[in-house]
Order: structure tokens, then sequence, then C-alpha cells
């Protein structure tokens, strides 16, 4: 009896010993990589205006999975939440039209308030995935540069993070949100996925973004609809919420996938927007 209790146990312990091991090959098999991310916008009109941008041509939408980049300012948020959103009639002269989302944009950068709510968490940047890097650590800081200096060009989104990286089924997409707030939106939005290709030996990046041209005067021409970013990732209050309601007026998608190759420079053209991105191996240290 006890002979066979012992087997059993025996048993069980193997099985679980071998699952243990499974587990830790599959995940010392995980290939991590540094991902860099620069989009900015192309300030030239008629290049933006040589492609038709019609709403019933495109779908905008955000994958159920979506996660956003850990931001070390996601420590600091506001308790307020007020909402005085003024009401804005055709009647208004474009310079009124001017100065009141001036008056509004400028309200939007001040600071804003630590929560009471906030749990503070320290990163682990050498180990956490999906986490904003240290300026530090960035290839592209002479890139930027020369793209804020630019008067054909307007930075909107960095991103400098590490992740491992998957086949297409089991890949995160990146909530992508840059450029100027416009109430409860940005100029721009949408996501981006990294993900290996079908043989495994190319990072590939999916986006799915889009720049919108907004007004206080809604164009009943314009039949844009804007998706609502999820609750797991909108930011419930501000301490300076706009006053104004802004309609999109123009929308420029770019829906576009690049195999890359490690260690280089790629970069991803459009008539509104532009895309600098580069992918490195990274080794995941031992703790």
């Amino acid at each position: 009896m006890k002979i066979d209790l012992f087997k059993r146990l025996a048993k069980y312990s193997l099985t679980f010993l071998f699952c243990l091991l499974i587990s830790s090959y599959s995940f010392a098999q995980e290939r991590w990589f540094q991902i860099e991310l620069s989009i900015f916008s192309n300030e030239n009109i008629e290049d933006r205006n040589a492609e038709s941008w019609l709403p019933n041509n495109y779908e905008l939408n955000y994958p159920k999975n979506m996660r956003k980049l850990s931001l070390l300012t996601d420590l600091f948020l506001s308790d307020r939440n007020l909402d005085n959103r003024l009401s804005v009639t055709e009647s208004a002269s474009q310079e009124e039209i001017d100065a009141m989302i001036k008056e509004d944009q400028l309200k939007n950068i001040r600071p804003w308030i630590k929560s009471s709510e906030s749990n503070f968490k320290l990163f682990d940047f050498s180990r956490d995935d999906f986490t904003q890097l240290s300026p530090v650590d960035s290839d592209f800081q002479q890139t930027n540069r020369t793209l804020e200096r630019s008067s054909d060009h307007r930075l909107l989104y960095h991103g400098l993070w590490r992740q491992a990286v998957r086949q297409s089924s089991n890949a995160v997409p990146i909530y992508i949100e840059g450029g100027l707030r416009y109430g409860d939106n940005h100029e721009l939005q949408g996501s981006v996925t990294i993900r290996f290709n079908e043989n495994e030996d190319r990072v590939v990046i999916d986006t799915h973004i889009w720049l919108i041209e907004y007004s206080i005067v809604k164009d009943s021409s314009s039949e844009w609809k804007l998706p609502q970013v999820p609750e797991s990732i909108r930011r419930e209050s501000r301490e300076n919420p706009s006053s104004l309601t802004y309609f999109p007026n123009n929308v420029y998608v770019m829906d576009q996938s690049r195999e890359m190759r490690s260690n280089e420079f790629h970069y991803l053209d459009h008539p509104a927007l532009g895309l600098v991105i580069s992918v490195k191996p990274y080794s995941v240290p031992s703790r």
C-alpha cells in the first residue's frame, strides 16, 4: 500500500517537474526586442489632399486586446473633473474660433495634479515589457530634434520600449496618441502592433493610425466618426478638461504593414504622416 502511494507521488512529481521544465524552456525561448518609434506629420496640405480621404473608405477602430505603454507620468492624474463646455455657432469669425482654440490648448498643457488614489509603482526598466524607457536609451534623439526644428513636419509621438515579439495571434497592439489634445481626443490616434511574420525570421509592424483635423464648428458634409478609446486606457479625470466641443472634419488614415530587419532604420511613407522605427534584439537580464 505504501509502495503504491510512493509510486503515485513519484509519478506526479516527475510530471510536475516536466511541466515546469517545459514552461521554463518556453519562457527562455521568448525573443525580446527593443522598439523605438517616432511618428510625425507632413504639414504640406497639397500632399495631404493629393489622395481622396472619404469616411466610407476607412473603418476606424481599436483592437480588443490593446494596451498602452506604461509611463512614469501616469502617476500624476487629477482628482477634479470639471465640465464647462462652450458651444460655437457658425456666425463666429475665423479669428474668434482660432482664439478660442488657442486658449483651450494653453489650458490643456498645464500640469496635472497627482491623484490621491494613484498607486506608486517602481518600474524595472530592464525587465518590464511595454514600459516607456528613458531618453538615455534612445537612438532617435538627433532624428527627433531634426523633426522638431522642421517647418514641414511636426513630431507627434515617440515611443521607446521592450517586449517579447510573438506571432500575430498572440501579439499585443499598442495604443497610440500624440500631438495636441482636442477635447477627449488627440491629433494622432490609433494603434500599432509589433509581431513576427509567419516564418518568424522578420519582425513586422502593422499600423492603424489616423491624423485628425478638428474644428469647433461642425461641418455638415463631414461624416467622420471617431471610435471611443477603451475605458481601460482612457484617463477618466483631468484637472483641465476642454471647454470646447471639437468635430473631426478631416481624417488621414495610415494602414500599412512592413517587415523589418533587426538593427536597421525603417521608414513608412504617407501623404499626411511619416513613421520611423527600429527594432533591436534584447536579452532580458537574469534576476
